[in-house]
């Protein structure tokens, strides 16, 4: 709102204040209004700049930190079918054994143990060929996968000895799968999780700075609306008080 006036020169001037004080009025309630200190250039050109910088690196670091936590999805996806297979594989052992006690199991037992551990290698093999996150495969060792996990061929629990044989193979393969569990754990916790982090607190460290340098100060704008008003109010009075001096004088004038 501007205001235009012919008159004195002590008009000009309160119309001038007036004009200001209605354009820092203005301005104090958008600022109250947006909750922002800067709505443009004009409010504070360096500032702008400034936070527009901290914006384009805050939204670089969320996405990295979307990417990280993809990735400790990935890992957390491969970290349990690891643990699913390891579970397999004691399960393998416990037939095992029960099929190398000699001398007590009968043919039909000997032949559920076989037909059980048939299964649980098949059940196995499935997982490793086929545990993926999304289209990425996991444990296979094909390209983006996490782990080289080898199948397992069936085992011969026929006799005592092949039975014991069955066990010895399973537990080399328990202890090349927990390398592989611990390895998958290891740079889940130590890369991806310790990276997420260090991004977490970076993104919100720059969010609290660029909030300082872009957000109102409600406490300071409110002081500086009051004051503004008042400032107002007081060009109003000063320019209505302009006005009814000539007709004052003429008043006494015409009395006389």
């Amino acid at each position: 709102m501007t205001f235009s006036l012919n008159n004195n020169l002590s008009d000009s001037g309160i119309i001038r204040g007036l004009n200001q004080s209605f354009q820092l009025l203005y301005k104090s309630a958008e600022k109250l209004a947006t909750g922002l200190r800067i709505n443009s250039a004009a409010d504070d050109p360096a500032g702008l700049v400034i936070s527009e910088r901290m914006r384009a690196r805050i939204a670089s670091l969320n996405q990295e930190i979307e990417n990280v936590s993809l990735q400790i999805r990935k890992y957390e996806t491969a970290s349990s079918h690891s643990l699913q297979l390891r579970s397999m594989l004691t399960e393998m052992r416990s037939v095992a054994a029960a099929a190398a006690n000699e001398g007590f199991n009968s043919e039909a037992m000997q032949n559920a143990y076989q037909a059980e551990a048939n299964r649980l290698v098949e059940s196995y093999n499935f997982v490793v060929q086929n545990a993926a996150f999304g289209e990425q495969k996991l444990l296979d060792g094909s390209d983006g996968s996490l782990a080289n996990i080898q199948t397992l061929e069936p085992f011969d629990l026929s006799t005592a000895e092949s039975a014991d044989a069955a066990m010895e193979a399973i537990d080399n393969q328990t202890s090349r799968l927990d390398s592989i569990i611990a390895d998958i754990g290891a740079s889940q916790k130590n890369d991806l999780e310790s990276r997420l982090t260090g991004l977490r607190v970076e993104a919100e460290n720059l969010t609290a700075a660029e909030s300082q340098i872009r957000d109102t100060d409600f406490m300071l704008e409110f002081t500086n609306f009051i004051r503004n008003q008042m400032m107002v109010r007081v060009s109003v009075s000063l320019l209505a008080h302009s006005f009814l001096t000539p007709q004052s004088v003429l008043a006494l004038v015409a009395e006389k």
